[in-house]
């Protein structure tokens, strides 16, 4: 494939530089006009939010008047004789009742013109109201007249109202009345418009607006400003034109959602506060543009120099410099962390040409003596000494049994020793080897091997077993006791992982504490050559599995060998592959 022009790595720094410096121009410009668009619905949002809070502030307010109301007079006996009547003095008891509670609560809320309780459809109906700090007589006179005829005109239709709101001006003021019915009677508020509208001071104030509050038809009954009488309710959010000026208008229901509360907005108020956002993203965008610049600029310089630095010493040693050193002037620590790490890895790289050379010298010594082991010229003489008795003594069937035994036990020892066997395979050889030492050793010892079925497929390296039964043979068999060897073979679990673990015991004096003190600290045989093979098999099993291996010897009644390994399957005769569940 062919490769375009190539440029050294200032080029590229400077080709990229500028190339976000475009991009990110162009990104931000686009990106401050949608900002300050959404900013606008956002700010039309949480003034909305801003106004439906206070509108809730407001409810909850009138809720808990409302509901102490109810929870006074519903089961009032007062109420009760009101309604069904009595002696004079009875009634005027009950009727002083009514008035001392309302006069508990007339003071709760600034907002109370004044609190009333009404038995209307009878020929003598009984209004009994209680003046707030607010009310004026004339204004209560006026306003309990209204009262009485909405709940008397509304039983005089047959739709006498359970609970409700009556929205009336008198006098350019605005009021809310709110009641509800307890068995035939009704308990009410009357509420100052203005007054109402307090508790948005603040958001009218923080934001330069003007609320209101209409009924469902849009007629205006208060408003801190009297910009007009009716309002286009339908026009939530939306900018309208009041008394020859736009102001956006925002409004919502109120609980019980007979009236709205909302709010006019200056235009301009909107304009100032996104003028101050648009500066406030403009000086952001100049900002980071100019800290890009800036940071090229420096980036060139603490980049492109320890780069050539690092190029230059790649090179060097790549010629075999193994002791060239990098020095370091680099003010980014990262740099200076790399341009260290990297003399170390040099350093460490040779060590380790030195290491994995001097590591195959080792491996082939303990090839040749695992190769020594192998063809034991003793073995071979006691065997061939053996075959010579029997052939005295014309016992052909045991020099039959005594020849295949020593045919399949050397060809089991000439095979390739980095091949994995199975554990049937291994203790296949490890019967043959008994036959042979039980005819050297005629009714002298006893092998007993328990395997179990789901380890006979198991793989392990070829005559791990056999170097430490035929240990066993070679220093626990006494001719002054009856000798005895087991196998035991099993799967554990140790630490979530699965091994194959192989326990070879016999009866005899055990290891010396020497040999087990020899074997913790992994050192080579003693002087004498003694246990050879227990050292080889560590080290065929860590050539295999690494540390994954480990042999563990004790004294317990003659010596004790437990060895684990990790458990690997056979390979499946289907696609010839291994399968290993050392995971667990």
């Amino acid at each position: 494939m062919k490769v375009g022009k190539k440029h050294r790595l200032i080029w590229w720094l400077g080709v990229i530089t500028g190339i976000l410096l475009c991009a990110f121009s162009a990104f931000f410009l686009r990106f401050g006009i949608a900002s300050i668009e959404n900013l606008t619905g956002q700010e039309i949002e949480n003034r909305s939010a801003l106004l439906k809070l206070n509108i809730g502030y407001v409810n909850q307010s009138l809720d808990s008047i409302e509901s102490y109301l109810y929870q006074y007079f519903n089961d009032s006996e007062a109420v009760v004789r009101l309604e069904t009547g009595g002696s004079e003095t009875q009634m005027f008891m009950a009727k002083q009742e009514i008035v001392n509670s309302l006069s508990k609560i007339s003071g709760w809320n600034e907002s109370l013109q004044f609190l009333f309780y009404y038995v209307p459809g009878s020929a003598d109906p009984l209004f009994t109201r209680v003046t707030a700090g607010r009310g004026e007589v004339l204004t209560d006179d006026a306003l309990e007249a209204q009262i009485r005829d909405y709940i008397d005109g509304c039983y005089e239709e047959g739709k006498a109202p359970g609970r409700g709101y009556l929205l009336v001006k008198e006098d350019s003021e605005g009021y809310l009345i709110r009641f509800y019915k307890i068995r035939n009677s009704y308990i009410g508020m009357c509420l100052n418009g203005d007054t109402v509208l307090e508790p948005l001071e603040e958001l009218t104030t923080d934001y330069d607006c003007m609320a209101f509050i209409c009924d469902l038809d849009g007629s205006v009954i208060s408003a801190t400003e009297n910009l007009c009488d009716v309002v286009d309710i339908t026009r939530n959010g939306d900018f309208v034109e009041l008394s020859g000026e736009r102001y956006l208008q925002l409004c919502h229901l109120s609980g019980e959602r007979d009236f709205y509360i909302g709010t006019w907005t200056r235009p301009d108020s909107l304009r100032n506060q996104m003028r101050e956002i648009r500066r406030l993203i403009l000086a952001f965008i100049a900002g980071l543009l100019l800290f890009m610049t800036i940071s090229s600029f420096v980036i060139q310089r603490a980049l492109y120099q320890p780069v050539r630095q690092m190029d230059t010493a790649m090179k060097r040693v790549g010629d075999g410099e193994w002791d060239y050193v990098v020095k370091s002037d680099s003010v980014v620590a990262e740099y200076d962390n790399m341009l260290h790490n990297f003399n170390d890895m040099v350093s460490e790289i040779k060590n380790l040409k030195i290491d994995n050379y001097e590591k195959e010298l080792d491996i082939q010594k303990s090839y040749l003596q695992y190769l020594q082991m192998q063809v034991n010229p003793h073995f071979y003489l006691n065997a061939l000494n053996i075959i010579y008795s029997l052939a005295q003594v014309k016992n052909y069937a045991l020099i039959q049994e005594m020849t295949m035994s020593l045919v399949e036990y050397s060809r089991y020892m000439f095979r390739s020793p980095e091949q994995l066997v199975t554990v049937q395979q291994e203790m296949e050889h490890v019967e043959h080897y008994m036959k042979i030492q039980k005819l050297r050793f005629p009714d002298r010892i006893r092998f007993v091997a328990d395997i179990s079925a789901e380890v006979e497929d198991a793989l392990i390296p070829p005559f791990v077993i056999q170097s430490f039964v035929e240990n066993s043979i070679k220093y626990a068999v006494n001719f002054e006791q009856h000798n005895v060897c087991s196998i035991r073979g099993r799967i554990v679990e140790d630490h979530g992982e699965l091994y194959v673990l192989i326990e070879v015991r016999d009866n005899g004096k055990g290891y010396q504490e020497e040999v087990l003190a020899m074997i913790r600290q992994d050192a080579g045989a003693d002087a004498t050559g003694k246990y050879v093979g227990i050292r080889n098999v560590k080290q065929r099993l860590a050539l295999v599995f690494g540390d994954a291996a480990r042999v563990i010897l004790k004294n317990e009644d003659g010596a004790v060998a437990l060895i684990f390994i990790p458990l690997r399957w056979q390979e499946d005769e289907t696609d010839g592959t291994v399968r290993d569940t050392a995971g667990g």
